[in-house]
């Protein structure tokens, strides 16, 4: 069973490589209930949630279509995991808006210009230290923060004996994501 979703979510990336744009409309319909509930229930509507799961399939074209991307999750995993970030995106600029004065200047474009950049650069750091981690940790932290699995299903798929080994190991794995981080950023502040 795990090998044949492993082989169906791998099938969808290369139909995105090899540009079948039918897999657009399946990826929408697959996905328009699950992240259409999550952005509804969390202050949209229906537009708001179509608008979001469209950007959400964009970003999985255009990052499936640059050479050293590897799906490490569900197809489904990554759109919400998208989605979810857009949304709160939105929120926030929503939010932004609603408390300004009529009179008050608008921010410079390049501000959130230089806020993404330093959230993607923030991104491709901790993608960068969770790809050099050992399998059972990379596997353990995406399952558990991406994929948002309990410890109990994660003790099952990974073979361990319970979830308190998982939570063990998960804490140990967590620890060490976080000084490959800081490593990094120690390495980057030396540059400067």
């Amino acid at each position: 069973m795990l090998k044949l979703g492993f082989f169906r979510e791998r099938s969808i990336v290369e139909r995105i490589r090899q540009n079948d744009r039918t897999v657009l409309g399946e990826l929408f319909v697959q996905n328009e209930k699950m992240i259409g509930s999550y952005i509804v229930s969390h202050g949209g509507n229906d537009a708001d949630a179509e608008d979001i799961l469209q950007e959400a399939i964009i970003v999985l074209w255009q990052k499936a279509n640059a050479e050293d991307f590897q799906l490490t999750s569900k197809v489904s995993t990554f759109l919400m995991a998208v989605a979810k970030n857009k949304w709160m995106a939105e929120m926030r600029k929503r939010k932004r808006w609603s408390n300004q004065e009529p009179d008050v200047n608008l921010p410079d474009e390049s501000d959130s210009s230089l806020d993404a950049l330093v959230s993607n650069e923030r991104i491709a750091s901790v993608k960068e230290a969770l790809d050099s981690m050992n399998e059972v940790c990379k596997n353990i932290l995406i399952m558990f923060y991406f994929e948002e699995k309990s410890l109990d299903v994660i003790a099952k798929e990974l073979g361990f004996s319970n979830a308190g080994v998982v939570k063990s190991k998960k804490y140990q794995c967590k620890k060490a994501l976080q000084e490959r981080l800081q490593k990094m950023m120690n390495e980057v502040e030396r540059e400067l």
